[in-house]
């Protein structure tokens, strides 16, 4: 009798020492639940953190605003008669180095173009290759309400960062400004708030749908030009002077 009521004991205890260990590995479990909320939380947390200091280094906020006097949508600054027998739709991105290129090249043809009458030019600043081109766009907004967008964006592709650098800096950008003649209180304050730091996002949008793929794009009375960066400013002239007689 004796034998079974230890042996009774034994199971007993051994159902208790069963019982605890599941109820430590449940608190273990818990705990180690807990834990992984706990950091799983914080990840999140310096995501955001992140996410919130880098948009503020990126510059102010958009506001969606556009240039007063822009056309097709907002999304060109015009250039030149309206009347004019060939109309050149010019679109770059401020780091795109194939822009630099053709605007060394062949900017100064479309200003004497626009001052002979034969071109009317429409400069579209898509803004695709990061911050440094939203904050070129932007100033480039600025520079338009102060009636020396041409100027301006002159000024840009002569002193052109490599793209992805962290250039165009809000120093370089009214630094660019002082360069033309553009050095108010109006200006300064357009260029340090952001006032237009969206507008280039909202020009590359239409840039996509006009299923354009690569910039410079320079399309003359809506047909696009072949490579037009690797244009000479004679052929690139003729090439305009051409478009009269077809138009």
């Amino acid at each position: 009798m004796a034998s079974k009521r230890e042996a009774a004991r034994e199971r007993a205890a051994a159902l208790r020492k069963e019982a605890e260990a599941k109820a430590l590995a449940e608190r273990r479990r818990e705990r180690f639940l807990r834990a992984g909320i706990s950091v799983g939380i914080l990840v999140v947390i310096a995501v955001i953190a992140i996410v919130l200091v880098n948009r503020s280094s990126d510059g102010p906020e958009g506001t969606g605003a556009i240039p007063s006097g822009t056309v097709d949508g907002g999304t060109g600054v015009a250039v030149g008669d309206e009347s004019a027998p060939v109309t050149v739709d010019y679109w770059f991105d401020f780091q795109c180095p194939f822009c630099g290129q053709f605007e060394a090249e062949n900017g100064p043809v479309l200003e004497e173009l626009v001052a002979a009458g034969t071109a009317r030019v429409v400069y579209h600043p898509a803004a695709f290759l990061g911050e440094e081109s939203d904050r070129a766009s932007n100033a480039f907004g600025c520079a338009v309400d102060a009636g020396r967008p041409v100027e301006y964006l002159t000024e840009l592709f002569a002193n052109q960062p490599p793209e992805r650098t962290g250039g165009y800096t809000t120093d370089d950008l009214l630094a660019a400004g002082q360069a033309v003649g553009l050095d108010d209180a109006v200006f300064e304050s357009c260029v340090r708030d952001g006032t237009y730091s969206d507008w280039g996002r909202h020009v590359l949008d239409a840039f996509r749908d006009e299923g354009l793929e690569a910039t410079p794009s320079v399309l003359l009375n809506g047909e696009p030009l072949e490579n037009p960066a690797g244009l000479s400013a004679a052929d690139f002239r003729a090439t305009v002077e051409g478009a009269v007689t077809t138009s």
